[in-house]
């Protein structure tokens, strides 16, 4: 039996999603393992993007399974309002003070990535508020960013066709920067001279603002939905360095890049900072149950006294649910014994030469890029130009990748690949050839 198109219309994503070049019964992913999905009409494909940089560990992970039935059966769910707590969550919460840099040691968990940098953001708030500087309530983002699809993280998003519709319910004063953007930025200057002059910008927009107003820069270490941009090596000591003169704190969005997506356990590590809070999703269950969290220097906890009995940020619902929590523990545990964050840069650095060597010097590629397991192709007219590709062209990707056997995510000016981080060598092999078929296809077309 399979899923028909009628019943898949009352989805409303068929009304808001691009599935243009095939019907939305071929869209039905019914089953997976490893890297690979198989569609309800029996077509085996390579997932070149973890379902959404989602699913670090690979599908159809028993243990994850084995985990979430016991715990459901155990305790499904009890609020961790009004001071209750259980088990899963408090080892995950030690759990993650232990993994995560410095001392990012007190977890609040929520449900997605957009509702932990809400959270994120509330924590922020209030210990200004608690620090007796109430006047501190702007974030400042980078252009490109994507931190959610809520009200309050559209306002620090620094895509302009996602968020203006929801202008008008904006607070003033949420500033977007330019990010580095070394291959469409940097020119004949260095990285270096890059890093400086866009950490002048954000010293600059922090000053225009005013210090004592602003909260916090919240930023991804690599700007994902902008085009996998990779800022150099530095930028983010530059950035720490900036909040830690002006007062002001740094957010770090690891929706993406946390848990071994980027070859570490989180990418900030890379830049060898500690943020004041971090951001966690996706990657903490492989996306096996929804869990995200909120993570808080021990520096921000301390201005909330223990025997306090006001309570500041609100949790939600199904905060700490336990069933999600047990998954995340036993995701964890399976990173760490694959030894997954060091397969995630060893096949990262593979896909990456790879992809540079079949493509690299074709006309329509601008440049190829990676860390870890987040790997790009920047693509461009092939009038020599660097105008980048017209975005229909790019799109055309999705399509010839489909026809080969793996599902990549070609959007704006580059194809992105994320797989698994449980990828092999010959899994890697097999993508390279798949995207460089499709590139060289495309690049045909458009002589």
């Amino acid at each position: 039996m399979t899923t028909s198109g009628e019943a898949i219309r009352h989805l409303w994503t068929h009304k808001t999603q691009d599935h243009p070049w095939l019907p939305d019964e071929e869209l039905v992913i019914d089953r997976a393992e490893g890297v690979w999905v198989w569609t309800e009409r029996g077509k085996k494909l390579l997932d070149g993007f973890a379902g959404l940089a989602v699913v670090n560990v690979g599908h159809g992970r028993r243990e994850i399974a084995e985990a979430i039935a016991e715990q459901t059966v155990r305790l499904a769910y009890y609020p961790t309002t009004r001071q209750f707590s259980n088990r899963p969550a408090a080892e995950l919460a030690a759990k993650l003070a232990a993994l995560a840099p410095g001392d990012l040691d007190y977890s609040m968990f929520a449900v997605s990535g957009a509702e932990a940098n809400e959270r994120a953001m509330q924590i922020a708030r209030h210990y200004w508020l608690a620090s007796g500087k109430p006047g501190k309530h702007k974030v400042l983002s980078l252009q490109g960013g994507y931190h959610g699809g809520t009200t309050g993280t559209f306002a620090v998003c620094g895509l302009p066709h996602m968020v203006e519709p929801y202008t008008a319910l904006h607070v003033p004063g949420f500033t977007k920067i330019t990010p580095p953007y070394p291959y469409r930025d940097r020119g004949t200057g260095t990285d270096e001279e890059l890093v400086r002059r866009r950490a002048g910008d954000l010293r600059a927009a922090i000053g225009a603002e005013g210090p004592d107003t602003v909260s916090a820069v919240i930023m991804e270490p690599v700007i994902s939905s902008g085009g996998f941009i990779m800022p150099p090596i530095g930028w983010l000591r530059a950035v720490r360095a900036i909040c830690d003169e002006l007062d002001v704190l740094m957010i770090a969005d690891e929706v993406i890049t946390g848990f071994g997506r980027t070859g570490r356990w989180f990418a900030v590590e890379h830049d060898g900072v500690v943020p004041d809070l971090m951001t966690v999703a996706k990657g903490i269950t492989s996306g096996y149950v929804p869990l995200s969290a909120a993570i808080a220097r021990g520096r921000l906890a301390d201005a909330f006294a223990d025997d306090a009995t006001q309570e500041n940020v609100h949790p939600g619902t199904y905060a700490a649910h336990p069933v999600a929590c047990a998954a995340a523990l036993a995701n964890i545990k399976i990173i760490e014994q694959d030894n997954l964050v060091a397969n995630a840069a060893t096949m990262g650095a593979r896909l990456l030469d790879g992809l540079q060597h079949a493509v690299g010097k074709r006309r329509i590629v601008g440049e190829v890029r990676g860390r870890g397991l987040m790997v790009c192709v920047e693509l461009v007219e092939p009038d020599g130009s660097g105008r980048p590709l017209d975005k229909e062209r790019v799109a055309r990707l999705d399509r010839k990748a489909w026809d080969r056997g793996a599902i990549v995510y070609a959007r704006g000016q580059v194809v992105r690949l994320a797989p698994p981080l449980c990828i092999t060598r010959e899994e890697v092999d097999t993508l390279v050839d798949v995207v460089a078929a499709s590139i060289e296809e495309l690049d045909a077309e458009l002589s």
